[in-house]
């Protein structure tokens, strides 16, 4: 859960646009990494920040680093950071491949397809379901979201594949304070399973992502129901003083 949020620190920012490239299929598996040198003369900045970035991504068995041979995509590359989702500063998870739209259009907050605390059931709501296919064009994850329309009237007038609404909020100045994740086990609906291409009844992970503004009001309400073995997920905290 997050309150007031400082800038994020420049590695971060980095490291973020690096995973987006890796999970997106642009840095493929073997692929060479910018070096430390190349790094810093693109951003700006210090041998150790360059260095941290790599090392941060190593960590994460992201990339694979070798003396006098540098750094490459590792094999199997397919970790995605849980608090990529979290956190309102970054504007994608970085989740590899593109979106396709199952429906989208502005429904009431008590037929949506997911809870909306603290809306009446008579609210309008947009509501986003898509499915994410991964760089083999292979259905990976279902996204449902639910978005109060008074907060994104003109969305459905968007591109709607390459949205992220994390950066929507953040380009119509719609402020964040706080998000939460939830994680419910649960077995695979037809529906669901259809767009998935497996057999409903299988048991996955849902996850549930809630959003708010400063003012205490919903932001966003979205469920994933994830592929099993598509990606692997992991949380990882970083001393931001170091």
């Amino acid at each position: 859960m997050y309150g007031q949020f400082m800038n994020t620190p420049l590695h971060q920012k980095i490291r973020s646009g690096l995973e987006s490239r890796i999970h997106s299929g642009e840095l493929a598996p073997g692929a060479r990494m910018p070096t430390e040198a190349e790094l810093q003369s693109e951003h700006g900045v210090s041998r150790s920040v360059a260095q941290r970035v790599l090392n941060d991504l190593a960590q994460a068995g992201l990339v694979v680093r070798r003396k006098r041979l540098g750094t490459h995509v590792a094999e199997g590359a397919r970790q995605v950071n849980l608090l990529r989702s979290l956190d309102p500063r970054i504007e994608s998870a970085g989740l590899p491949g593109r979106m396709v739209v199952v429906s989208a259009g502005v429904v009431s907050a008590g037929s949506a397809e997911v809870d909306v605390p603290g809306l009446e059931d008579e609210d309008p709501v947009i509501q986003l379901v898509r499915v994410r296919h991964d760089v083999d064009d292979t259905p990976i994850v279902i996204e449902v979201s639910a978005i109060p329309f008074n907060l994104a009237p003109r969305l459905l007038e968007d591109g709607l594949e390459g949205v992220s609404i994390r950066a929507y909020f953040s380009n119509k100045d719609v402020a964040i304070a706080r998000s939460r994740m939830y994680f419910d086990p649960i077995l695979l609906e037809q529906r669901h399973a259809d767009l998935l291409g497996i057999d409903a009844g299988v048991a996955v992970l849902r996850r549930r992502r809630l959003m708010w503004q400063p003012n205490g009001q919903i932001a966003e309400s979205a469920a994933y129901y994830l592929k099993p073995d598509a990606l692997e997920f992991y949380v990882e905290y970083s001393d931001q003083s170091h």
